[in-house]
This record gives structure tokens, sequence and C-alpha cells, in this order.
């Protein structure tokens, strides 16, 4: 492709000015995830955490797949033949991107952003523990022995991986009000913290995207945001009613909004897969050069250069945006 229709092409996908223009820009992240399984999913892998991690690479993808349906549009025809037109719900939109975003800044929290094997260790465990905590919940539903012995199973586990964490350097360095949060976080059912300077510092959804390394002001409340758009806010229903009253299509300006919140979010997670499986680059690599410049501007739009997955983008020329 010459550079100008280049450079054309990538503005129009960076841009994504119309609704088409992120269908067609979701397919390429679709695309490149896929090919990813396909090409890395079976090499080995050294611990369970990166053997998950290959997993939420799956994950990811399914979930690209789903908002790619949801952009499509639906739409119903009554028995009498009268019919609502095609529309988008940008609230189901934001619902799903809300789990894109918890999925790709817990993925950066534990996979990318600790420094240390025993940094990565503890944050791994509180995760597990999180969520097979979550699971005993179910124990009033328990019906056939294999379910109780499950739930043993997963109560041994627990107890396990709470020794690791206490056995790494880290944890044995720290002071006891540390331990205690760490402690605080098992019985809490939560793995949301980070390391500095050997002190245990609490985080919420909102301040991963520090964590992630967005750019001071790009994802101001994004999550408050998303969380207004998931639930049944009075908010969300009145901005729901005004998204189709008039005939201006607004349902659609405010899903492309949406979709460019996205579109980070995918960019940022496909860099930091790539760093922790620096064979993945290949395949990235190997993509034709468009695909390579706009999957990885919108995380060096979102984050500094130090995260580039390569320097395919200056082979623009002069920044095209």
């Amino acid at each position: 492709m010459e550079l100008e229709k280049l450079r054309l092409e990538y503005l129009r996908l960076a841009r994504c000015s119309a609704i088409q223009d992120s269908y067609d820009l979701l397919n390429i992240y679709a695309d490149y995830l896929l090919q990813t399984i396909k090409n890395h999913h079976t090499e080995p892998v050294k611990t369970f955490a990166d053997r998950d991690a290959r997993m939420i690479n799956q994950m990811i993808f399914t979930k690209v797949l789903h908002i790619r349906q949801v952009v499509n549009g639906v739409s119903f025809t009554l028995s009498d033949g009268s019919a609502l037109n095609s529309i988008i719900d940008p609230t189901i939109v934001a619902a799903l991107i809300r789990n894109v975003y918890e999925t790709v800044s817990m993925f950066n929290l534990i996979y990318r952003h600790t420094k240390t094997d025993d940094e990565k260790l503890i944050l791994y465990n509180l995760w597990v523990i999180a969520g097979l905590n979550y699971r005993q919940k179910f124990e009033s539903l328990i019906i056939t022995p294999e379910d109780e012995q499950k739930l043993k199973d997963e109560k041994q586990h627990v107890g396990n991986l709470v020794i690791e964490i206490e056995k790494t350097q880290l944890y044995i360095g720290l002071d006891q009000k540390d331990k205690e949060k760490i402690q605080s976080k098992i019985k809490e059912k939560d793995f949301k913290i980070r390391f500095d300077n050997n002190k245990v510092i609490f985080l919420h959804w909102q301040e991963l995207c520090d964590t992630m390394g967005v750019k001071f002001g790009l994802f101001d409340q994004i999550y408050t945001y998303l969380s207004l758009n998931s639930h049944p806010s009075n908010v969300a229903v009145f901005q729901f009613g005004e998204m189709f009253y008039n005939q201006d299509n607004a349902f659609l300006d405010l899903t492309n909004y949406n979709l460019r919140e996205l579109f980070i979010l995918l960019s940022i997670f496909i860099a930091d897969y790539i760093h922790l499986f620096p064979e993945a680059l290949k395949t990235f690599e190997n993509l034709p050069l468009i695909n390579q410049l706009v999957l990885n501007g919108y995380n060096r739009v979102a984050r500094d250069d130090e995260y580039s997955i390569n320097d395919s983008w200056k082979r623009l020329g002069r920044s095209p945006v």
C-alpha cells in the first residue's frame, strides 16, 4: 500500500467516525487475536499463572466477537408486519466494555505491572483465591458427592495458595501491618493491590488505569462511566430515552464513543500479552502493515512509547494525527 493511501486508511481506523469503521477495526482485532491463539496457544508454559494468561487471551477474543455481534445491530418484526428498525444499544456495549476493562486491567496488574516473581505470585494467588472463595458461597447448593469433594479440594487448594504467599521472601519481609493488609484481601475475596517500597497499597478498579500506564486524564472516571451505563441507574434510563427519541441516530455516536474506549483497552492487552509472551510478536509482525499500525496506535496514544509493540509506526513518516 503506497504511503498516502496507508496514511488515509490509518486515519479512518484511528478516528472511526462511522460505525462501519469501528466494525472494520473490530474485525482486525479479532483476526489478530485468533491468529495468536492458533499460532501460540499450544506452546509450553512454565507456570499455572502463564497457562491462565493463555486462556485470558482466548476470553478477550470471544468478548470481541460478542461485542462485534452487538454492534451489528438488532431488529424485530411483529406477526402483523410492523417492525423495529435495526438499532444498537450503547448501554449493552458499555456493559460489555466494562467487563473488558476489568479483564485487561487485571491482566496488566498481575502479568506486567508486577516487578518480581514474588509480586507476581502473590497477586496471582490472591486472584485465584478470590475466585475460589466466591465459589464457596455455593456450598448450600451442593447436591452430589462429586460437588462436595470438589468443594473440599478447592478449600485445600486455597489453603495451599495462602501458604505459598506466606513463604515468599517478599511477604516475609513485610511489616506486620502490611502482612495484615494481604490477609484482609484474602478475607475480602479481592486481589487489587500493588507494592511500593515493600508497602502494600490497596487499589480500586478506577485506579488500575494508573497501573496500566494510561496517560493522565485520558481515562478519567472511565470505570464510573461504564458502571453507570451497566447498572439500571436513572441516568442510564433517561439517556436511553434521549438516544432514540429523535431521528438523529444519537445511539450510533454514543456507540462509537464507547468503542474508542474499547480499542484502547484491547491494544493495551495486546501489548501486554506480547510483553509476557515475546514469541507472539512474530505473529503480530506478520500482519499487514496497516493492521500493525492501528493495533499499536491506540496503545501508543494511551501510554508512553516505552509500551510500543514495535516501530512500525515510524513507516508512516510524520504523525498523521
